[in-house]
């Protein structure tokens, strides 16, 4: 009797699977279409799109020196990021204090320069021109 139950609930879910079957060859279709550029509204379109640009700025630390060096975006942008990188690399006694946005256009990268030999410090900060703002 239990059997009886299984199979005699199977013809219910027939119809579904045949619907089912029936629709996948539309959705695979839709799928490899490309993205549907007629459904962003034209004023989307005419807006400028985000711009982005890298400031740096580059000094010599000497030896036991502490150097602090700003990069600046350009007017009409903001910082969105930044970074802080010396040549040459020396393996030991230079070492990262900071590297931190210190307003809406700037970035900061202070290096203790503990080591015996100069090096050339470069401050990095990466702008983005973003419409009304």
């Amino acid at each position: 009797m239990r059997a009886g139950r299984r199979f005699s609930s199977l013809p219910r879910y027939q119809g579904v699977w045949a619907a089912g079957l029936a629709v996948l060859p539309a959705l695979l279709a839709l799928s490899t279409a490309t993205p549907a550029a007629a459904a962003v509204p034209a004023h989307h379109k005419a807006q400028q799109h985000v711009r982005y640009v890298q400031v740096s700025n580059t000094q010599t630390c000497n030896p036991d020196g502490l150097c602090t060096i700003t990069a600046t975006c350009p007017s009409g942008t903001v910082v969105t990021g930044g970074g802080v990188s010396e040549t040459p690399l020396i393996s030991s006694g230079v070492y990262l204090m900071e590297s931190e946005p210190t307003s809406n256009r700037t970035w900061r990268g202070t290096l203790r320069n503990a080591s015996a030999f100069p090096v050339q410090v470069t401050v990095t900060a990466v702008c983005a021109r973003i419409p009304g703002v």
